[in-house]
């Protein structure tokens, strides 16, 4: 389904890795990598999935420990650049770029993958986050991780207020969805959504951590200036790490990580 979120990101594709190499994306993805990191399969033998993956930034990871990766988004586009950036490398032999649908996966067979991601935000996106979960717990192997990236809905509240938009807070306590950048509508979960969510399509929570818990308190014009000294950004990220699964303040990060365990 093509949706207002595909075209805009096919319209960005050239540029999309560019504009989140700043010291603040450096960060945030770090704290993902270290979390990512602990559902590593030990056996190699089955691919890892990386849905909704985009021009490819975490599937290059993976593949650079020796996995074989599908790396599936519905913006042929992104997929297109992610090609770019891995031929001619031995990357491009573990990597398999797939057009797909995050709703309707029907190129994956059930129980295909060792790993199932959503990283960036596909699942709230894709105009469907109940089928989301339904397919990428689908084709997960029984045992193996699915770890999702989504925004959070008081995040979202928090924007609104310090923008002065409280017009529309309303609406999005009603329906969860924004249209925050103007660009396309985005659904916004709250963690208990997110784990009945989870508990509903037979998946056990095992960790849900908070993206970033800390550095979003920090006004974004100033926020790369003070992440570029390396003595801040080493105790900004020990603090993160330390504090990001904490129950009381999760749901105000920017976004939410949860990773669950296949039954």
């Amino acid at each position: 389904m093509i949706t207002k979120s595909t075209k805009f990101h096919n319209k960005i594709a050239q540029k999309y890795e560019k504009e989140y190499q700043t010291p603040y994306w450096n960060l945030y993805n770090e704290i993902t990598w270290e979390h990512i990191k602990k559902y590593l399969p030990n056996n190699k033998k089955y691919p890892i999935l990386d849905a909704g993956g985009g021009t490819g930034y975490w599937s290059r990871k993976l593949a650079e420990l020796g996995f074989n990766v599908v790396c599936s988004d519905v913006a042929e586009k992104m997929l297109e650049v992610g090609k770019k950036i891995v031929e001619k490398t031995p990357l491009s032999e573990r990597i398999n770029f797939v057009i797909s649908d995050i709703t309707d996966m029907k190129e994956f067979e059930n129980n295909s993958f060792s790993l199932v991601l959503s990283e960036f935000d596909p699942v709230g996106y894709c105009g469907n986050p109940q089928k989301a979960i339904k397919e990428l717990a689908r084709v997960a192997r029984k045992g193996s991780a699915i770890i999702i990236s989504v925004d959070s809905l008081f995040s979202v509240i928090g924007r609104m207020i310090s923008n002065k938009k409280f017009k529309l807070i309303p609406k999005l306590l009603e329906t969860h969805i924004s249209d925050f950048s103007g660009q396309y509508p985005q659904y916004n979960f709250s963690i208990e959504e997110l784990r009945d969510l989870y508990s509903h399509n037979n998946i056990s929570v095992d960790s849900i951590i908070g993206k970033t818990v800390f550095t979003r308190f920090i006004p974004k014009d100033k926020i790369d200036e003070l992440l570029a000294n390396k003595l801040f950004y080493k105790q900004i990220l020990k603090l993160e790490l330390d504090f990001n699964s904490d129950p009381s303040i999760i749901g105000f990060a920017d976004h939410i990580e949860i990773a669950g365990i296949k039954k």
